[in-house]
């Protein structure tokens, strides 16, 4: 039985103008739409924008044209002391920065507030004094948004989650984890539309990049982080390169993690009689960036994918196939 994550005697802001609705579980995920970590991506991305710090492959903050001119006068002082209050985040890490860890964790009601550093405080109440104007003027567009993404997404997770966990734990030599992984779908996310840290997954449902079907390839991508998986994924390749007495190259262990969850959900796909998926990595040109990925493919075609589509569950095959990879990468043809 896999158990719901529970919040941990967390409180989430104090000054929610509306309870959050029920999460939408699958056996391994709960998705969440969430206004106050809506809001919290919202201002870093905004406090981002406004300082140039978002790029321009990233998904348009639409609000930032009209929004203000939108709300009224007495919203618009405290709105933008809002986001100025978040611009001490610009160029932080969403992935390693504990203060903005504790700060999301707190928004989702998964952490306390008194375990974020006394320095990040401020983000707290800025957050909980934007809550009422974000729920009354852009809320109800992003949730909507968001919740039509969970619709897209949900029926076809149901139904093929099992077998992509099973085969991507297999692929990785780890375990699912034991709770459903949470998922807090937002507006906007980070310049890239999604990413996982702390054990939670944050999506973008503006992002074109996250639509269906590479939605469920790129959450069992973000899932891939969770330590449960990631963790023997680097240690079996650490191990295969040690043997092959050569350096792995840099990102070598998130390049398998893109082509693992691509082609773990085209076989899934496959098999429930929808032919002709393409990884993410294919669609999104991500296969296409770098030389690195040049020299990588061939060798993911000739050594990993047999392994991934045997469906082997054998931590010997795993092995020899990690070996041959890392020979391959090592001596590059």
């Amino acid at each position: 039985m896999i158990a719901a994550l529970g919040a941990g005697g967390a409180s989430p802001p104090a000054a929610r103008a509306q309870e959050a609705p029920e999460p939408v579980t699958t056996g391994r995920f709960e998705l969440r739409s969430d206004s106050s970590v809506g809001l919290h991506h919202f201002l870093l991305d905004w406090a981002a924008a406004d300082a140039g710090q978002w790029p321009p492959f990233a998904v348009p903050i639409a609000e930032l044209d009209a929004g203000l001119d939108e709300l009224p006068a007495e919203d618009r002082d405290a709105w933008r002391a809002a986001v100025e209050t978040y611009g001490a985040t610009v160029g932080r890490s969403l992935l390693f920065d504990e203060g903005l860890l504790a700060v999301r964790d707190w928004a989702a009601g998964a952490g306390p507030r008194d375990a974020i550093p006394d320095a990040d405080r401020p983000l707290a109440a800025a957050l909980e004094g934007a809550l009422p104007m974000y729920e009354r003027h852009w809320w109800p567009a992003h949730d909507a948004r968001n919740r039509a993404w969970i619709g897209a997404v949900t029926p076809v997770l149901a139904e093929l989650e099992e077998g992509i966990a099973t085969r991507l734990a297999a692929a990785y030599g780890g375990e699912w984890p034991m709770r459903r992984i949470p998922v807090d779908v937002v507006m906007y996310a980070n310049p890239v539309g999604a990413y996982s840290t702390g054990g939670r997954v944050t999506f973008s449902s503006a992002d074109a990049g996250n639509a269906m079907p590479q939605a469920v390839e790129l959450l069992f991508h973000e899932a891939s982080h969770v330590d449960e998986l990631e963790r023997p994924l680097r240690e079996a390749l650490g191990r295969a390169f040690q043997r092959a007495g050569a350096d792995e190259p840099d990102r070598l262990w998130h390049d398998v993690i893109f082509v693992t969850s691509g082609e773990i959900t085209r076989l899934a796909l496959e098999e429930s009689g929808r032919p002709g998926y393409r990884h993410y990595g294919e669609v999104a040109g991500v296969y296409g960036r770098g030389a690195r990925w040049a020299v990588e493919l061939p060798a993911f075609e000739t050594h990993w994918l047999p392994f991934l589509r045997s469906a082997s569950v054998d931590a010997a095959s795993r092995a020899a196939a990690f070996e041959a990879l890392a020979a391959a990468l090592a001596e590059p043809e």
